[in-house]
């Protein structure tokens, strides 16, 4: 007579918590991540001119995630400067 295969249940209950909890994670992380960038998906492939434009967002709005439709910049814009100062080497 053949063996038949028999279900291991104690394995089996402990495979759907694990299954379950990474459910669970991932769909939290990316409720998460759009609660962060006000309701937009999570970005990516972004490159130098992206940055450049989070940091003027950022300075303008105070969120980089965040823009602005005012056509008048705030006064603390005039003074808060994007620029990165390198220090002179001397020789």
């Amino acid at each position: 007579m053949a063996q038949r295969f028999q279900l291991p249940v104690e394995a089996l209950s402990s495979m759907v918590v694990i299954g379950v909890l990474g459910v669970a994670t991932t769909f939290g992380l990316s409720q998460w991540q759009s609660f962060q960038n006000w309701g937009k998906p999570k970005r990516f492939s972004v490159d130098k001119w992206d940055r450049y434009m989070m940091e003027r967002d950022s300075r303008l709005s105070g969120n980089v995630n965040r823009q602005r439709d005012d056509a008048v910049a705030p006064e603390s814009f005039k003074t808060n400067s994007a620029w990165v100062f390198e220090r002179p080497t001397l020789p």
